[in-house]
């Protein structure tokens, strides 16, 4: 990420990722689309820009947990401890 207004976009969507899982556990598409929300479409974000963020799963500032839903495979993320306080609260 050279750009330095694309950096600081992603680490905005990095800080918004435990915040929005810390209300209740979420899949990717649906992590998405809640963070669209909660910022007002400001933060447009593909899918696939969540497997840069797996430093959060790294650094325990998120939980994975796979699961079977109706014959689709899933990772449900959820807040942790530590991700409550990186998020400033």
């Amino acid at each position: 990420m050279k750009n330095p207004r694309t950096a600081r976009l992603f680490r905005c969507v990095e800080m918004m990722i435990p915040k929005t899982l810390k209300r209740q556990p979420l899949h990717g598409y649906a992590l998405v689309q809640q963070i669209k929300r909660t910022s007002n479409d400001l933060l447009q974000i593909e899918e696939g820009s969540l497997y840069r963020t797996q430093r959060l799963l790294k650094e325990e500032l998120v939980k994975a947990e796979w699961g079977i839903s109706l014959q689709t495979v899933a990772c449900v993320l959820q807040a942790d401890g530590k991700g409550s306080e990186a998020s400033g609260e």
